[in-house]
């Protein structure tokens, strides 16, 4: 059984993602990460989210694979720098 799902939710995001932060791979920190908008919830000065980008929300350029993406967002001197991370390709989600 895979340890991910298609689905845009948190139950459905891989458990492990959490790993990529240095944080306990936890169906809460899971969670917490799913979509997270919010500076500093896993590291001082950045917000981390994990989205399931599908081909609609490909279109921009900025983010080269649909399925489980992390995000992160710098603030203070990062300010403005976004980086994706693909996590799990989706090849229809």
């Amino acid at each position: 059984m895979s340890s991910w799902g298609k689905t845009d939710a948190a139950a459905s995001a891989p458990l492990w993602a959490a790993t990529m932060l240095n944080v306990a791979p936890s169906s809460a920190n899971r969670t917490s990460l799913f979509e997270n908008t919010t500076a500093n919830t896993f590291i001082t000065g950045a917000t981390n989210g994990l989205f399931n980008y599908d081909t609609t929300e490909t279109q921009s350029g900025a983010i080269a694979h649909t399925g489980w993406v992390l995000k992160t967002t710098g603030s203070g001197g990062r300010a403005g720098r976004v980086s994706y991370t693909t996590l799990v390709c989706l090849t229809s989600n």
